[in-house]
């Protein structure tokens, strides 16, 4: 495998107290369709960038602020190649929301933002196509945030079961077909 792109769909429970008006820090979660990128260094092992651009569109859209997040993981694939293969990916994540009081312009403090970094894992099975161009993939992935926003700075955490598929570009070598 060379590269691959694909989505990815999910539920969980997420903790990240932004502390912003609105927004419920302690509440079930859903993972829209994400953009999954995979560049892949070698057989067994990948670096895979993972936004979460519908949740990103919607929240953006649907909400008086601002959000946006990303993370990205060094994903090992110890089974590789094969029809099934074990993954476990630790990564790095970023999340930025922004919120504007446009009720109360007078006021002195009117804007707020917020970021997180998230200490994320994702281990699950994927299940590949004979020639290994098409994939599917359940994970489990549960993080760690350190937020810094509104008023104050806050732990949070949670944690998503994921459904993906994933298509490759596949460089064919002699000795393995």
């Amino acid at each position: 495998r060379r590269f691959g792109g694909g989505t990815a769909f999910g539920i969980g429970y997420s903790r990240m107290d932004y502390q912003f008006p609105g927004i419920d820090p302690d509440k079930p979660f859903y993972l829209l369709p994400t953009l999954e990128l995979k560049l892949f260094l070698a057989d067994s092992f990948s670096l895979d960038f993972s936004v979460p651009v519908v949740n990103i569109a919607a929240s953006n859209a649907l909400q008086d602020y601002f959000f946006f997040t990303a993370e990205v993981f060094a994903n090992f694939h110890p089974s590789a190649p094969s029809s099934i293969e074990l993954f476990v990916a630790p990564g790095f994540g970023f999340s930025y929301a922004a919120w504007k009081d446009d009720e109360n312009k007078f006021a002195g403090d009117d804007k707020q933002s917020g970021y997180a970094f998230h200490i994320p894992v994702r281990v699950g099975l994927e299940f590949n196509n004979a020639r290994r161009t098409f994939s599917f993939f359940v994970a489990v992935r549960p993080f760690f945030s350190l937020v810094h926003g509104g008023t104050g700075n806050s732990a949070g955490g949670g944690g998503f079961l994921e459904l993906g598929l994933m298509a490759y570009s596949v460089g064919y070598r002699a000795d393995r077909y």
